[in-house]
């Protein structure tokens, strides 16, 4: 059997091919890190950061920490024109019929040799995200995009090595893995032998079978099977490059849509001007309200039932579908505004406050907005409380250790149990704000 030492897997390897490697080696090392503070062992337990990242590593780097969206845009749509180019070459060299394994091999290098410049930028964007953050090359190597058993045919431990280059031998089977030479902990070349080898002795009648007589493997029947096998994996690889890439480049371009949305004035009063004048009942994503309760209670009973009630407002968008709650505005859709100055701050931070104490959930889903609306002459304060749709359960507590799961529903709002609430249905890998385009969607509509 082939191995790492044998002579002619050394045609596979040059400076250039050895960069795949490094690629590899940082997409491993920074999904090691990050997967070690997203579990707790010995029970495998979902830590508080690991409920941050969810399910969805791009969505967790791009809209919650990356620094420089525009940075990250240029640089992702660059390296995007390398990976296509890398994916587009590695699936047309799935047509080449080497003659041996040796000329398998020098097809690869051959490949990675004529794109060198390509290989160069990947390097480059991936060593730039290392130096961002350890867990950002992450984003390369998700399950969104590769699956689970892509994924895992093609991790081995990097455990305690520095760098890329700190182990040759380490480097050379990242090399592999990238090249497709290497899948699921074998060099294809091995596999392909030991499946024909099982494949010819099946064949065989039962005497043959009990005889001692050596399986002769075909070789050119072993090439096929292995320049099959190796180059689907290559071409496998740079797809699932490209799409990660190309998932990267959708996010970034959300986010910036979302943040736009949310820090735009205009945006928000143009909502809420034609929020008001809907003739419908007050849709899913969005409720009015002339004040808040808690603003105005003056005795303990009263407080507490308030800061439940506001509580469950927030947490039941956060568990349905998310949404906006727009204060200052009355029951007959008149803005009223929530006040200024002093005032204003002041009952801010009550509502901060009571989202903080009643609202039982590991991150924050809400952002305030203060939104001017109306005439010049007749300009009143309202404020927005936009809400995420959460990807877990979202209770609210009274305090005394009894809690609630608020769900928004035509009629209003209902309490029932954990399970039953509906986003735990939807299967959802982190927390959003995707319902922000389902708004601006009705300010176009309308």
């Amino acid at each position: 059997m082939l191995d790492d030492n044998n002579e002619a897997q050394e045609a596979l390897f040059s400076e250039t091919t050895l960069k795949l490697g490094e690629i590899h080696w940082t997409l491993l090392k920074s999904a090691s890190v990050m997967d070690s503070r997203r579990w707790q062992e010995p029970n495998h337990k979902t830590t508080t950061f690991g409920k941050e990242v969810g399910l969805d590593e791009i969505h967790w780097w791009v809209f919650e920490k990356e620094p420089d969206v525009d940075e990250l845009l240029v640089k992702t749509e660059r390296t995007l024109e390398a990976a296509q180019a890398l994916k587009q070459s590695a699936s047309k060299i799935k047509n080449h019929e080497p003659k041996s394994y040796e000329d398998l091999l020098l097809t690869l290098k051959d490949f990675g040799e004529q794109h060198r410049a390509e290989i160069d930028s990947l390097h480059e964007y991936v060593s730039w995200l290392m130096k961002r953050d350890v867990m950002a090359p992450r984003v390369l190597f998700t399950y969104r995009v590769w699956g689970s058993t892509r994924m895992s045919d093609r991790r081995i431990s990097v455990e305690g090595q520095e760098n890329a280059a700190s182990d040759i031998n380490k480097l050379r089977e990242l090399t592999e893995i990238v090249l497709g030479v290497r899948n699921g902990g074998m060099l294809v070349h091995d596999l392909a032998r030991i499946e024909i080898r099982f494949s010819i002795f099946d064949s065989l009648d039962p005497q043959e079978q009990k005889g001692d007589g050596e399986i002769i493997i075909p070789q050119d029947r072993l090439i096929r099977r292995t320049s099959h096998g190796v180059y689907e994996n290559c071409s496998t690889y740079f797809t699932e490059i490209r799409d990660s890439l190309r998932n990267i480049k959708i996010d970034i371009e959300k986010v910036k849509e979302q943040r736009a949305l949310l820090e735009s004035d205009e945006f928000w009063r143009e909502f809420i001007t034609k929020a008001r004048t809907v003739k419908t009942s007050e849709p899913q994503l969005w409720d009015f309200k002339e004040t808040l309760t808690i603003w105005h209670v003056t005795t303990d009973a009263e407080r507490r039932k308030a800061k439940v009630q506001f509580a469950e407002d927030v947490a039941s968008f956060a568990n349905t579908s998310g949404g906006v709650l727009i204060v200052g505005v009355s029951d007959k859709r008149e803005v009223v505004g929530i006040g200024g100055g002093r005032e204003l701050e002041n009952r801010l931070k009550v509502a901060a406050d009571v989202i903080a104490e009643h609202i039982e959930y590991d991150r924050a889903i809400t952002l305030f907005r203060q939104v001017v609306v109306g005439e010049r002459d007749k300009e009143k304060t309202c404020l927005v409380v936009v809400i995420s749709q959460a990807s877990e359960g979202v209770a609210v507590t009274d305090g005394d250790g009894h809690y609630t799961y608020p769900m928004r529903r035509e009629t209003g709002i209902s309490r029932g149990r954990r399970d039953k609430i509906p986003v735990l249905g939807l299967g959802l890998k982190s927390d959003n704000r995707e319902f922000m385009h389902e708004l601006r969607q009705f300010i176009k509509d309308n």
